[in-house]
């Protein structure tokens, strides 16, 4: 699998509310509060990849859903068309140029990334990773992973109003992902066909679930 598209399935996205809390209430907490409103998202999405120069990596363009607690399609249409889907058991990586599907056990592919956070609710889970809050932005949150063995070094969600505007990333290699979203819907649940893989029998398929 590429090096980008596995970060694009990292960047399962985040929660849309506004919350009020005492001031003793910790990051993660209140973080973990966000979290749990979240039922549905579904957004319009515009990725700028960068190295650690600032120079320009990859731009993409394209549309996901989400649907809590586990299930995420994404799916690029510039520059190139592709489809990431993570059915609640497996993750499909579909390449349509190619005609290629690659499949990976979705526990395993998630495993130990703050990404995870989205869609957990075990504090086992939780207990993996630090949370901290932006004091001059109220509505940004850093997750960082305790291990150094994962891909993903630092996650931040940036909110504005209670609604998740961008979602920056920094990887293993220094690179930095932001994207940031648009026509955003967090009301209307997505059809259930949407994290449903169908390829064709022409496909090459690698399983490696």
């Amino acid at each position: 699998m590429k090096p980008w598209i596995k970060t694009l399935f990292l960047m399962i996205t985040g929660s849309v509310f506004a919350l009020s809390v005492h001031a003793s209430v910790t990051p993660k907490e209140m973080l973990k509060r966000h979290l749990s409103e979240l039922h549905y998202f579904s957004a319009s999405f515009s990725q700028v990849v960068s190295d650690g120069n600032d120079e320009l990596v990859h731009e993409a363009k394209g549309v996901l859903y989400l649907a809590r607690p586990d299930k995420l399609r994404w799916e690029t249409r510039f520059p190139d068309e592709s489809l990431l889907i993570a059915d609640g058991d497996s993750v499909w990586n579909i390449d349509p140029f190619v005609e290629q599907v690659t499949i990976l056990d979705q526990e395993a592919a998630i495993k130990d990334n703050p990404f995870m956070l989205l869609i957990s609710t075990d504090d086992t889970v939780w207990e993996k990773f630090t949370v901290s809050a932006d004091n001059q932005h109220p509505e940004r949150y850093t997750v960082t992973p305790n291990s150094v063995e994962g891909q993903v070094r630092a996650l931040v969600f940036s909110f504005t109003e209670g609604t998740l505007q961008s979602l920056s990333v920094r990887d293993a290699q220094d690179q930095t992902s932001l994207l940031s979203f648009s026509d955003i819907n967090t009301k209307t649940p997505p059809q259930q066909s949407l994290f449903q893989a169908r390829v064709s029998d022409t496909y090459v398929v690698d399983d490696q679930r």
